[in-house]
């Protein structure tokens, strides 16, 4: 269809029958650059989401997880146990 506007000339062509013919062709340009803009932005926003989260993962690598933290929690917990078990005794 952009071929047909812009170097096969048919867009005169109808323009000479149909003279309000320009909106078609004119919407068409437009809503098709629209739809490249968005998919090269949404390309670009994606790369920078993944680089981001890459470099957060790098930053953020020697923090123990929420897992650690509920091992270390159930470690101490047992101690605590026993040691009010042994305090009983």
């Amino acid at each position: 269809m952009y071929y047909c506007v812009t170097v096969g000339k048919v867009m005169y062509e109808t323009m000479k029958v149909y003279p309000l013919s320009w909106f078609y062709y004119l919407s068409f340009i437009f809503f098709t650059a629209f739809a490249f803009l968005n998919m090269v932005i949404g390309i670009v926003v994606n790369v920078m989401e993944e680089e981001n989260a890459k470099a957060w993962r790098e930053a953020h690598k020697d923090e123990p997880t929420l897992k650690d933290i509920a091992q270390q929690l159930a470690a101490l917990e047992k101690k605590l146990d026993q040691s009010i078990n042994n305090k009983a005794e």
